[in-house]
């Protein structure tokens, strides 16, 4: 074997959504030879898992070894959970509490990545099956956790993630959490009127953030005391790499 192929490693990042996938492989060098790579970055607007992983041998290919395997989840049916109240064994039964629990599918669920909230969600059973068995390794999250330890005072930070939008609020602390489907602007800003309706929306700055996010300034900032546009393609694959970095 040569020193090349002693230090290459690769990470794959793998998005649900709800109309598609989303998947990044990341090529490493952790030694400093040629650094760190995307070597294969697709989005399909499709929900066959089983096709994508035949025409893309780069999720399953035994060469370079495979690192870190990340599943995010992006769905609009999660419930966040305190963090001093959660219990994993317990994760079905808060759905059920919250009237959210659909029989036959998986429920899945994540506290490593904020210490304020946990996160439970589902998703179907095959899929869910499927990837473990590919990557029993891999760690799932929700996208919705991604932000709840890293959203500034007195911003509103939303992520543009297809068809939904992963929503934090934050005054001197976290103040509101939710993901949501808003397929226009105008959607978007009532639901941040909504949310955040006892302190007055308008005094807070708003960080849109994701692939696109540049066409929605010119409509927020009548509204807002300054909005901030963040143009990144697949942010949540990037993210949840550096939050476990």
């Amino acid at each position: 074997m040569t020193p090349q192929q002693d230090i290459r490693c690769r990470e794959i990042s793998i998005q649900i959504g709800l109309n598609g996938f989303s998947f990044v492989v990341f090529d490493l060098d952790p030694v400093g030879f040629g650094g760190e790579a995307i070597v294969r970055a697709v989005a399909y607007r499709e929900t066959d898992m089983a096709a994508m992983l035949l025409n893309e041998p780069m999720l399953t290919a035994l060469e370079p070894p495979l690192g870190r395997v990340f599943v995010g989840c992006s769905t609009d049916n999660v419930l966040l959970v305190p963090q001093p109240l959660f219990e994993p064994e317990r994760a079905e039964q808060y759905l059920v509490a919250a009237n959210m629990y659909v029989p036959e599918m998986t429920t899945l669920s994540n506290n490593l990545l904020s210490a304020q909230a946990a996160a439970v969600w589902q998703v179907d059973a095959g899929l869910a099956a499927g990837l473990l068995q590919l990557y029993p390794g891999a760690l799932f999250y929700h996208p919705l956790l991604l932000e709840l330890e890293a959203t500034p005072a007195n911003h509103v930070q939303a992520i543009l993630d297809g068809d939904l939008v992963h929503l934090t609020i934050c005054n001197d602390r976290l103040y509101a959490a939710e993901t949501l489907r808003a397929d226009t602007p105008e959607e978007l800003l009532y639901y941040i009127q909504r949310l955040a309706k006892r302190d007055g929306f308008t005094a807070y700055r708003l960080i849109l953030t994701g692939d696109g996010a540049g066409r929605f300034r010119s409509f927020f900032e009548p509204y807002f005391s300054d909005v901030e546009v963040r143009e990144v393609r697949f942010y949540n694959h990037q993210r949840i790499r550096e939050i476990c970095g």
